[in-house]
């Protein structure tokens, strides 16, 4: 009698464990999909202002100078899903600027599974003496 007490017990706790164990397996998958996201945020944020710092030094950088130093200067991403930034300038209140804006997609998996990418976008306005 006592061995089937200790079966009926395991058999619960092997029931409890591989109800639980999904969810929480899917829980630690979705927060490091969130740090992805975070990560890649930093890095293009970063290379953003990298390239706003370059444009305010440099104010005689090409476009495509200002661009280039985006992708060279972001951390944790791929160049493969970075858009081309857009580089613009003009006149407010009398100042000239220029503006950057970049977006980048971050392809996100989670159990193997290929699900839609995300769309991170940001924008810089320096303005140039």
């Amino acid at each position: 009698m006592n061995l089937f007490r200790k079966l009926g017990r395991s058999g619960s706790i092997t029931a409890e464990f591989s109800l639980t164990v999904p969810i929480l397996l899917a829980l630690m998958f979705g927060i490091i999909q969130v740090g992805v996201l975070f990560f890649a945020n930093a890095g293009l944020k970063h290379g953003l202002g990298e390239a706003a710092r370059a444009a305010t030094l440099w104010p005689r950088r090409t476009d495509a100078q200002i661009a280039a130093k985006v992708g060279s200067s972001a951390f944790g991403i791929s160049t493969a899903y970075l858009a081309t930034p857009v580089v613009t300038h003009g006149v407010s209140q009398g100042t000239d600027y220029t503006q950057i804006d970049v977006s980048y997609r971050v392809p996100l998996t989670i159990f193997f599974i290929s699900l839609p990418t995300v769309t991170i976008t940001d924008s810089r306005r320096v303005f140039v003496p």
